[in-house]
């Protein structure tokens, strides 16, 4: 460590403690459950944007309204297997605390075994990153892939797109969509 660098560490819940035990320790922490733009919400034709200091819980619960209207198309299907499958990732209590954002980093940076990215991954999510003052928006792939963020950057919000828009699917298309999930990461 250069003399005079302080050693910061942004959290929301900071639930990945009780998972990867860390062995340093960090001068200053960046808690971002005091900005409230990252707790943004917003469902519109494009998909949901989820600002990642939201709960993975109240992740579950914007996921599954969207799929309240009773109507069996494949895109109410795809939210809410993405639902189902996120309600059986950890227990109520790291569900009520994690955030989505930091479930993301962690198996960014550290390659945790998450089950929660694995989906995203499969229904073509997008996250949003800040470097510096340069807004970039990347698939999920390309999040995971890439080097860990640095300093400069942070992760703001994870997109999931409307499913008919991302395959390109007229209202009078009939299709018939096989899209299953399994828990792949066990609970520790």
């Amino acid at each position: 460590m250069e003399m005079g660098v302080d050693r910061v560490k942004v959290v929301v819940g900071n639930t990945g403690l009780g998972y990867y035990k860390e062995v340093g320790s960090y001068d200053k922490y960046i808690d971002l459950r005091y900005i409230p733009e990252l707790f943004m919400i917003r469902r519109d034709d494009s998909g949901i944007n989820i600002g990642v200091a939201v709960t993975i819980s109240k992740a579950i619960e914007v996921v599954k309204e969207c799929n309240q209207h009773g109507f069996h198309t494949e895109e109410n299907m795809v939210y809410k297997k993405i639902a189902d499958h996120m309600e059986k990732v950890a227990s109520g209590f790291i569900q009520n605390s994690a955030s989505l954002g930091g479930n993301l980093v962690m198996a960014q940076r550290n390659h945790f075994p998450s089950d929660i990215a694995t989906v995203l991954l499969a229904v073509g999510s997008l996250v949003n990153i800040m470097n510096g003052l340069k807004s970039e928006e990347l698939t999920m792939e390309e999040f995971l892939r890439r080097p860990e963020l640095d300093s400069k950057s942070i992760l703001l919000s994870v997109k999931i797109p409307d499913w008919n828009r991302l395959m390109g699917i007229s209202s009078g298309t009939r299709m018939n969509l096989l899209f299953e999930t399994y828990r792949a990461a066990h609970n520790p």
